[in-house]
């Protein structure tokens, strides 16, 4: 999942993303290509779920 999309399904600014991956308090996006980096989606969803068990 690319970062604009992840942003767009969290309800979040694309920067909070880049926020939170730089702080890592969130999965880290795999690099595919030169310039190309995405989020595994069943990384996104266990982090997901952790958070909303830790509430």
């Amino acid at each position: 999942m690319r970062r604009f999309r992840l942003a767009d399904a969290l309800g979040v600014h694309v920067a909070t993303v880049d926020r939170w991956v730089k702080a890592k308090t969130m999965p880290q996006p795999v690099k595919l290509g030169e310039k190309i980096t995405a989020f595994d989606a069943v990384e996104i969803n266990n982090w997901l779920a952790k958070r909303k068990e830790a509430i």
